[in-house]
C-alpha cells in the first residue's frame, strides 16, 4: 500500500495568484476579478455612493483585507473603497472605458478587494462599473455585495439610516476554519475519501471525445435548449417522486448522453456548489464557492431509474466530503495541471436555480439596468460548461463551450438528446438503457 499523499500547504489565494499571474503571461483573461456593470439613468449622487461603499468595507472585513505576501492577510481598519470617476465624450467613448475598467486588475497589495467606477455620460446618466476580487468574492458573495450596496445607497439617499443583518461569521473566521480543515482529521478523513473515488482519474473531469484540430484560436460557442413549460412541470414532479434534486436528475441525464458518445460508464463530472449550508453564512464574503466532482460508474444499469439511483448515491457522497476545496484536490492528484490557466477539464454543470441570492445593482430613485461585458465569444475555463437555470415554469440548459476544441454539431446534438432523455424518463423511469457507446 503506497503511503498516502500529504495535505498540499499552498493557501487558495497563492493559487489564485498563481494561476492569474500565468494567465497574463500567456494573455489569457483574469481570472481573479469579477466584474460587472451598470447603465444608471437618472440622477446620480456620487457622495452617497461612496458613504454606500465605505459602509460595505466596514461591515465586511474581506474587502478591506490586503495580501502583501500570500500567506499574510492583513486586515486594514480604515475603509478605503470609493469610486473612481471618469468623463467619456459620446456614448463609443463611456462603452470603452466601461470595458477597460472591467478587465483592469486588482493589486493583491492594495486593501480594496472591491473597485467602482463611474464613468459619466450625461449629468443623469452614467455607467457604473463594479470589479469584485475573486481571492475573497465568489458569484454567490457577489449577489450579497450588491444587494447589501443597493439597500444601503438607497437609504442614505432617503436620509434613512441603513438597517442590515447583523454578521455572524466573518472573513477571518472562514480563514480559520479552513486552515483548521486542511490540517486537521476531519481533512485528512475526507482526503482519504477523495484519494479512494478519484483513484486512476485524478481530480480533473475529462471529456473524451473527438477534438477539433489543434492550434486553432481560442474561441467560444453557444447553443440553448429551453423546455416547455409542460414538460418543466413533468420534470419536477417526477424528481420529488423519484426523491432527488432537479440537479441530480439533469446530472443523470448528462451522464447518459455522456456514455453513450463516450462509450465509457465510468463518468465525472465538476459540479459547482456554493457552500452556503451552515447558519450564519448566507451573508458571508469569502471564496466558498467550488467546483465539486462528481464521479459515477454507470456499468450495469439497465434501466433510467437505476442510473439516477446511483448518480443520487454518488453526489450525496461527493456533497458529504465536498468541504476539501478543489484547488487543494488537483495540487493533490494533478499536480502538473494546478494553477495552469487553461487546464483541460471537461465538463462543468452549474444549476443556477440554487444561486438565489442578489438581484443586482440598483441605486433608487434611479434606473438600473444591467450592461453585458461578456456577450459575444465567452469562452469558459472547461471546455464544456453547461448552465442549468429553472423556476416553476422554465427550464433551460444552456451551453457554453471553448469551439477551438470541440464542434459546434457534437454540443447540438448533447443538448438536443439531454431533451429528448428527460422528455422520455418523466413517461417512463425504466426506459431502457443501451450500453456504453449506444447510438
Amino acid at each position: 500500500m503506497s503511503a498516502p499523499l500529504p495535505l498540499p500547504t499552498l493557501s487558495y489565494q497563492e493559487g489564485r495568484l498563481l494561476m492569474d499571474e500565468r494567465s497574463r503571461a500567456l494573455g489569457v483573461p483574469s481570472i481573479r476579478t469579477i466584474p460587472q456593470a451598470y447603465r444608471v439613468r437618472g440622477p446620480l449622487d456620487l457622495t452617497v455612493l461612496d458613504r454606500a461603499l465605505a459602509l460595505l468595507a466596514e461591515r465586511h472585513e474581506a474587502l478591506r483585507t490586503r495580501f502583501t505576501n500570500p500567506r499574510d492577510q492583513l486586515l486594514h481598519a480604515v475603509t478605503t473603497v470609493r469610486s473612481e470617476v471618469f468623463r467619456a465624450d459620446d456614448e463609443a467613448g463611456a462603452v470603452e472605458r466601461v470595458r477597460t475598467e472591467a478587465e483592469r486588475p486588482l493589486p493583491a497589495d492594495r486593501p480594496e478587494r472591491l473597485r467602482a467606477s463611474v464613468v459619466r455620460v450625461a449629468e443623469d446618466d452614467h455607467f457604473v462599473v463594479l470589479t469584485f476580487d475573486h481571492l475573497v468574492v465568489d458569484g454567490w458573495a457577489r449577489g450579497v455585495l450588491t444587494e447589501e450596496l443597493s439597500a444601503i445607497y438607497s437609504a442614505l439617499h432617503a436620509g434613512r439610516e441603513p438597517k442590515l443583518p447583523e454578521t455572524a461569521y466573518a472573513y477571518q473566521d472562514y480563514v480559520r476554519d479552513q486552515r483548521d480543515l486542511l490540517t486537521g482529521e476531519n481533512g485528512a478523513r475526507m482526503m482519504s475519501f477523495w484519494r479512494e473515488r478519484l483513484a486512476g482519474s485524478g481530480a480533473i473531469p475529462r471529456l473524451d471525445v473527438p477534438k477539433q484540430a489543434p492550434g486553432a484560436e481560442p474561441a467560444g460557442g453557444y447553443s440553448t435548449r429551453s423546455l416547455p413549460a409542460t414538460l418543466v412541470r413533468e420534470v419536477q414532479r417526477f424528481a420529488a417522486r423519484e426523491r432527488v434534486t432537479l440537479f441530480m436528475l439533469v446530472l443523470c441525464a448528462l451522464y447518459v448522453a455522456l456514455r453513450e458518445r463516450t462509450g465509457n460508464d465510468d463518468q465525472a463530472v465538476a459540479v459547482n456548489v456554493y457552500n452556503r449550508e451552515t447558519a450564519g453564512r448566507e451573508n458571508l464574503v469569502a471564496p466558498l464557492a467550488e467546483l465539486l466532482v462528481v464521479r459515477t460508474d454507470l456499468a450495469g444499469t439497465d434501466t433510467f431509474r437505476d442510473a439516477l439511483r446511483r448518480v443520487r448515491e454518488a453526489s450525496l457522497d461527493a456533497q458529504e466530503h465536498g468541504e476539501i476545496p478543489f484547488a487543494e484536490l488537483v495540487k493533490a492528484f494533478n499536480p502538473d495541471q494546478y494553477a495552469h490557466p487553461d487546464a483541460p477539464i471537461g465538463v462543468v454543470l452549474n444549476m443556477l436555480y440554487a444561486q438565489l441570492h442578489g438581484q443586482g445593482l440598483d441605486l433608487a430613485p434611479s434606473t438600473t439596468t444591467p450592461f453585458p461585458l461578456s456577450d459575444e465569444g465567452f469562452r469558459p475555463r472547461s471546455e464544456l460548461m453547461l448552465v442549468g437555470e429553472s423556476d416553476a415554469e422554465q427550464l433551460t440548459l444552456s451551453a457554453y463551450y471553448q469551439a477551438d476544441r470541440l464542434s459546434a454539431d457534437f454540443i447540438s446534438g448533447l443538448l438536443d438528446r439531454l431533451v429528448e432523455l428527460l422528455e422520455a424518463v418523466v413517461a417512463d423511469p425504466l426506459l431502457p438503457l443501451g450500453g456504453s457507446g449506444a447510438a
